[in-house]
């Protein structure tokens, strides 16, 4: 930390932003020898205290002077509550964080410079909406696999990371009241058109942006792809989601956005939201705290939290409908160029421990579907079948699909030629394990069943970063030995990852019908309300 080490000060000299000179806060070396600069803490916006609590980020940031190396900060970490029940040891349980946390990492590796014009990959970290950041908590990558086999200069690529804010302080709102809803997809935007702003400072291309994101950091991004119904120009080229994680959202959301925002009220002891804005730092970490840790109802493992939990909410404006309606109306960005999804084969397994199905499966249903009636929630049930001596594997399959498949599904199916998807199913098959493959660094820090399947999913990745498709129908071949990646087009193809490689295959998620009965009933105003 601190001041750069002379041998690397040509090499990664100080980054003139406008508002701020940054130079790197410290170098890495990876396992080949590849030096990467990491210039950590720089901000995006305004710190959003004070006044600027419970609404969209302001731009731009505040001038600061001096050379900034980013080390003056011990954290950045939002305002994060980890639920007891979270696989994070050391974390779940706790609070920790701050509101002044609106800022970005870019990480350089040797051989990039100003005018370069690189492709970037900007990650959007997941945990629920509730914890996490852009540095290592939660659930996050390291690209460090990815730089260290790097073998021609034009592979070469630059890797941004940001924070959004989170629980009560990014998804708590109410729409009779002074205040922006869905603060954190609004902080993420904006993080984003920051890189678009100033990455070509560092040597990347703001026309090569591809925004990855994993879980709440996917739902997030799949909410980009439709905001605002698909009206303005996002500021990226390229979508790369890891399972994204939105519960079916309300067509009509406002009474429970209010009871949410009724309950932070009652737990921060404020009559209004006067109050909760001037509220101490202190009373709103601790109502945050109470909220998610002490009372996690939230959406079966989607959110967490009072209610439908802190999490997104159809709005009118950036979220104009649930994002799967949207997309099969053809509101959507379609000045995005490509779009990879995925998720894992049972996302769901384990985020429900009861056995008490079917009996309990209405009440899994009428979380976010209050008024389905017994014959909707029969026509869910039938889709799902499970084994006798295994009926969470009713509530198992109905969360991954309707939080995470079909939102995959409805979004390659949308852009269609343009589009590509793959299901993981190296056992177990569970949330955030196609990670440690397509961040392969090594089998002490990501452990997996196959170092070839890891380089394999590495070779794909590379090649839409780099915007390349070998044959004429867009496929991605980065090699003759791998067998290529068509687009997911109107033969719905999907990728299989399993123990010996990829599989073509065709989405069970669309040929069985599953996304298509799940979507009518969002639709339909007297189930999906």
């Amino acid at each position: 930390m601190g001041d750069t080490p002379s041998q690397f000060a040509k090499a990664f000299p100080p980054v003139d932003l406008g508002y701020a000179i940054h130079k790197p806060t410290y170098i890495n070396i990876t396992a080949s020898g590849l030096s990467v600069a990491k210039y950590n803490n720089i901000r995006f916006a305004q710190p959003p205290v004070g006044d600027l609590r419970f609404r969209k980020p302001k731009t731009p940031p505040p001038q600061t002077h001096g050379v900034q190396d980013g080390s003056q900060y011990p954290s950045t970490d939002c305002v994060s509550s980890a639920y007891a029940g979270v696989p994070f040891p050391g974390l779940n349980g706790t609070t920790w964080g701050q509101e002044d946390c609106l800022f970005v990492n870019v990480q350089v590796p040797d051989g990039i410079k100003e005018g370069d014009q690189v492709p970037v990959l900007h990650w959007i970290h997941g945990s629920g909406y509730a914890f996490g950041s852009k540095d290592t908590v939660g659930i996050t990558v390291d690209p460090e696999g990815l730089f260290d086999n790097l073998r021609k200069s034009d592979e070469k690529f630059i890797f941004v990371t940001s924070n959004y804010r989170l629980g009560l302080y990014g998804w708590m709102s109410s729409p009779e009241e002074d205040m922006a809803a869905n603060i954190g997809l609004h902080d993420s935007i904006t993080a984003v058109q920051w890189t678009r702003d100033h990455i070509s400072k560092f040597g990347g291309s703001p026309e090569r942006i591809t925004v990855i994101g994993q879980s709440a950091g996917a739902g997030i991004i799949n909410l980009m792809l439709t905001s605002y119904g698909g009206s303005g120009k996002l500021p990226f080229s390229q979508v790369r989601f890891d399972i994204p994680d939105n519960y079916s959202l309300s067509t009509d959301s406002d009474v429970m956005e209010n009871y949410v925002y009724n309950e932070v009220l009652k737990a921060a002891g404020c009559p209004d939201l006067a109050c909760l804005r001037t509220a101490s730092s202190d009373v709103l970490k601790a109502a945050n705290h109470h909220l998610i840790v002490e009372v996690p109802t939230g959406t079966g493992g989607a959110s967490f939290g009072p209610g439908i939990g802190f999490s997104p909410a159809v709005d009118g404006n950036i979220v104009p409908e649930e994002p799967m309606i949207l997309l099969e109306q053809g509101r959507f960005h379609k000045e995005v160029q490509r779009v990879l999804a995925a998720n894992t084969a049972f996302e769901g397994n384990g985020l429900s421990t009861d056995s008490n199905m079917p009996e309990a499966f209405p009440g899994y249903v009428r979380i976010n579907f209050p008024t389905a009636s017994n014959e909707t929630i029969q026509r869910i049930q039938n889709l799902f079948p499970f084994p006798p001596d295994k009926p969470e594997r009713l509530a198992w399959d109905w969360l991954t699909s309707i939080v995470y498949a079909c939102h995959s599904t409805t979004i390659t199916k949308a852009y269609g030629s343009k589009a590509y998807r793959y299901v993981m199913r190296i056992p177990p098959a569970t949330h955030a394990l196609d990670l440690t493959y397509f961040f392969f660094v090594d089998n002490q820090t990501t452990p997996v069943v196959s170092y070839d399947v890891a380089r394999q999913s590495q070779e794909y990745l590379y090649q839409f970063l780099l915007g390349k498709g070998d044959k004429g129908d867009a496929s991605l071949l980065p090699s003759p030995k791998y067998p290529a990646w068509p687009p997911y087009g109107t033969n719905f193809h999907t990728m299989d990852i399993v123990e010996h490689g990829f599989e073509l295959k065709t989405d069970p998620w669309e040929t069985n019908g599953i996304c298509r009965t799940l979507i009518d009933i969002v639709k339909d105003p007297e189930n999906g309300n």
